[in-house]
């Protein structure tokens, strides 16, 4: 039994709602690429039916146009190629293929090579190609066996029956399409085939009216994956781990390497020396009579003030660790005193520390 969308858990429910808008999304992009595809297939299929070319321009054109002569096309930037064989590997076959896909490449393939850039035009009689070098080119229908499209490339090679070198144009991507179209429809239309075309884009059109992208089916809160995160949020995530991880380690800064001395650290060799050379100031203290006061060695310590620090606050006493006092030549730990010092004021059990001397 499913369980109701009010009682499944909010993360999942906004799963659901989230999911829901990215495939609604993703549909509607298709759809309108399909229209777009749709609304071009109608068009061409209309130009191939009823279109007889244009009149206009006649002026600046790579050549001049005959009387009975009418525009189908016109390129204002062109390439023209050649091929180094007229059947190598690769190269496209002629015939009367409506090419309704762009063509991404730019690179040609080997064996062709693009000699000069320039202008064209598509008549009802020709093909012609002329630039500012001076390279003229014209490929009259009467004697083409067809235009042969490169799938992939945006070049057209046009196949002639006089046996002279294999060449062709080469536009820009933008252009590929309407240009091999009318080519084809020009080339159709003159000789006699132009209920071909018309044919063909018919097809094309019913294979597209049956190609329209479904809508997607809904999705509900109890289909979302157990951890709530899709894959690639669940990448992202990750990603953000492990930079926040490098940023820690790289703040810390690098760590000393093992075994490596720690800073300040004397030479062993030069404290042992040193303190062979101190004398001891225990063993070479000369014992005094009792009652004599000790004299101060100018060396030593000057009083037990220096060799203490006491900090009082709100009322406590703190003391310093002890340290060592130099009464003479001899040594002796400062514990009294301290001790004296740590006990509060006014406690009779407390003793003050003698006095030296």
């Amino acid at each position: 039994m499913a369980i109701p969308a009010s009682a499944q858990p909010a993360w999942r429910i906004r799963w659901a709602e989230r999911e829901n808008d990215r495939r609604r999304c993703a549909y509607d992009a298709q759809v309108a690429a399909w229209q777009r595809h749709q609304d071009h297939l109608a068009r061409l299929r209309i130009e191939a039916a009823g279109f007889l070319g244009c009149t206009q321009p006649r002026a600046g054109l790579p050549v001049d146009l005959d009387a009975d002569e009418v525009v189908y096309r016109v390129l204002p930037v062109a390439d023209l190629v050649e091929a180094d064989a007229r059947h190598g590997t690769g190269l496209p076959a002629p015939g009367l293929t409506v090419a309704t896909d762009d063509a991404a490449g730019r690179a040609l393939p080997r064996g062709v090579r693009a000699l000069d850039t320039g202008m064209a035009v598509v008549t009802n009689h020709r093909v012609a190609f002329s630039s500012g070098r001076g390279w003229r080119h014209e490929w009259r229908y009467a004697d083409l066996v067809g235009p042969a499209h490169h799938p992939e490339v945006p070049f057209t090679l046009l196949h002639a029956t006089d046996g002279r070198r294999l060449a062709g144009l080469r536009v820009p991507a933008a252009a590929t399409v309407n240009f091999r179209f009318y080519l084809t429809l020009a080339f159709a239309a003159a000789i006699g085939e132009r209920a071909a075309v018309t044919a063909q884009l018919e097809a094309l059109l019913a294979a597209h009216r049956h190609a329209r992208p479904v809508p997607p089916l809904p999705v509900h809160p109890d289909q979302a994956p157990s951890t709530g995160l899709r894959a690639e949020r669940r990448a992202a995530l990750a990603a953000a781990v492990v930079a926040v991880a490098f940023v820690a380690l790289t703040a810390a800064g690098p760590a000393s390497p093992e075994g490596a001395d720690p800073p300040y650290r004397a030479d062993e060799s030069a404290r042992g020396a040193s303190a062979a050379a101190t004398p001891n100031p225990v063993e070479g203290a000369a014992p005094t009579a009792r009652g004599e006061p000790a004299a101060r060695n100018p060396g030593a310590a000057t009083s037990e003030a220096g060799a203490l620090a006491a900090a009082t606050r709100g009322g406590v006493t703190r003391v310093r660790a002890p340290e060592v006092v130099r009464i003479g030549d001899a040594v002796a730990p400062a514990a009294p005193l301290l001790r004296w010092l740590a006990c509060p004021q006014g406690d009779s059990g407390a003793s003050a520390p003698p006095r030296p001397g």
